[in-house]
């Protein structure tokens, strides 16, 4: 349902504070680290990648993050709803893109996408792309009332936030997300990355890696890299160029399999 007195609701939010505030192998699918994948790829009625993520998500622990355009798109495609409602079905997870322009882009374009998803989708949270990493109290504010208006919509909503690189504890801790990435790019810029000190005051499952340009002879070895550094989920992928995350890379069973390496606690 749309809603419809957005302005009101965002004006009490930006007052308010926010609603809410060890490597092992195993086969069950609630000890594996978690998937988190940028599905930045159509989900055709012939079948498409979506559809090895099924199997995936009846395995692993497994969140889709769908991006019609860019955002929702301006109408509903059955192509999307019934891959949605398979993913479901296998036990996944999907959250919509959301673009901020590192806080550039207007607050109520931002609202009236996340708006349009929960009009148009049965999804389960948001992906919030292009998040700023910094402690400017300005930008604080804007991803806190982007928070606090998806959970006033619904508690249960989960909020990834994508500044791509180490941030500040206060994204954590207010929190302007559940969840955060803090590491997106190519392979050959991570193994100097190193986790924040202060991550270690939380659970792994909230720090998320996204590495492309990895070929599958790092592959492992990138899997282990995160686990050591506590992280909780991932996405790596041999993808690069414009849009890395047009595919599954072609060693996704593998990757699958490497994630119940991750650290699992809750």
């Amino acid at each position: 349902m749309l809603i419809s007195n957005s302005k009101t609701l965002l004006a009490t939010l930006l007052s308010s504070t926010a609603i809410f505030s060890a490597i092992s192998f195993h086969s069950e699918k609630a000890a594996a680290g978690e998937l988190i994948v940028p599905a930045y790829f159509y989900p055709s009625a012939t079948g498409s990648d979506w559809d090895k993520l099924n199997i995936t998500a009846a395995r692993n622990p497994t969140t889709v993050i769908m991006n019609p355009n860019s955002g929702p798109g301006e109408a509903v495609d059955p192509n999307y709803v019934r891959t949605v409602e398979n993913l479901h079905s296998a036990g996944g997870k999907v959250v919509g893109y959301i673009s901020t322009a590192y806080s550039n882009r207007p607050i109520s374009d931002v609202i009236n996408d996340i708006n349009r998803y929960v009009a148009l989708y049965q999804i389960d949270g948001f992906f919030i792309d292009e998040m700023t990493p910094d402690a400017d109290p300005s930008h604080i504010l804007y991803y806190q009332s982007v928070y606090n208006y998806i959970k006033a919509l619904s508690p249960g909503y989960e909020v990834i936030g994508n500044p791509g690189t180490n941030t500040q504890e206060a994204y954590a801790s207010i929190p302007l997300a559940d969840k955060l990435v803090v590491f997106e790019a190519r392979n050959s810029n991570y193994n100097t990355y190193t986790s924040s000190g202060w991550q270690t005051n939380y659970p792994s499952n909230r720090f998320i890696n996204i590495v492309y340009d990895t070929p599958i002879s790092t592959l492992v070895d990138v899997m282990k890299y995160a686990a050591s550094n506590n992280i909780g989920g991932v996405f790596i992928t041999s993808g690069d160029g414009s849009n890395p995350y047009n595919a599954l890379p072609s060693y996704w069973n593998q990757e699958t399999d490497l994630a119940k390496s991750l650290p699992t606690q809750p």
